[in-house]
């Protein structure tokens, strides 16, 4: 695996095509959606060489950091949609603006912003009105109106929750791709981040389907250890839309 810096890859000579796995839909491993790019990124759990204070926090210390690293550079603008602690504090340690936005009335400040927005990030399902279009749709639109030329929205999917209708990956990831291309953005990349403690940070780009089905389970062998996942969906505004 090797490092890649480009925020959307080139796309391959061949487009990735589904596969039926049962490993896909289990809730310890990753869902792959197979219809765009697809990146393996394999994230060291540790932050820096010592051990995590709490379970996850260097990984997803980590992850926040290469998100602000690849997606945006020195002064652009982060917004968030969640208020996340480590995105906060990625951006504030390389010279990125930082703006929480986690309440609807806020989104009136959007319009106050001097600096370029080049990132964009929020969870879905929302965790008010988890599975309510219309409360993302605005934020789409929100997004599109103060976002620079070459800015993303990167969406966190949240594991399904067996106990929850409706609430499996297909489901909420068409749901979001559905809502994303009505307010005029195309879904370019998908980013599985998996934990690979004591590895070193490792990327695969361009992953086939079953690379990256099965790149949380493999870490679990190799480990002996719990395997943190999480799903990104890189969204893109389309030039041209008539809004």
């Amino acid at each position: 695996m090797t490092a890649h810096n480009n925020r959307v890859p080139r796309p391959p000579d061949h487009n990735p095509t589904p596969v039926d796995d049962p490993a896909a839909t289990r809730d310890d491993s990753p869902w792959v959606v197979g219809v765009v790019p697809i990146a393996v990124w394999r994230l060291d759990d540790r932050d820096d060489d010592q051990p995590a204070t709490e379970p996850g926090a260097g990984f997803a210390s980590r992850l926040a950091r290469r998100l602000v690293l690849i997606y945006t550079s020195h002064g652009d603008t982060i917004v968030d949609f969640d208020d996340d602690l480590h995105l906060h504090r990625a951006a504030t340690a390389t010279g990125r603006e930082y703006l929480a936005i986690t309440a609807p009335g806020r989104l009136a400040e959007l319009d106050q912003i001097g600096q370029p927005v080049s990132l964009v990030t929020l969870r879905w399902p929302r965790s008010a009105q988890p599975n309510h279009p219309n409360h993302v749709a605005d934020l789409f639109t929100a997004c599109r109106l103060m976002m620079s030329g070459d800015a993303c929205v990167i969406a966190a999917v949240r594991p399904s929750d067996p106990a929850e209708p409706g609430s499996t990956f297909a489901d909420r990831e068409q749901a979001l791709r559905a809502t994303a291309d009505g307010a005029g953005f195309t879904h370019v990349l998908q980013i599985v981040a998996v934990s690979a403690p004591g590895e070193g940070d490792q990327f695969l780009y361009y992953a086939a389907v079953t690379e990256a089905i099965h790149a949380a389970n493999e870490s679990a062998a190799t480990t002996g250890g719990q395997v943190l996942h999480i799903d990104l969906m890189v969204f893109a505004a389309r030039a041209g839309r008539d809004d």
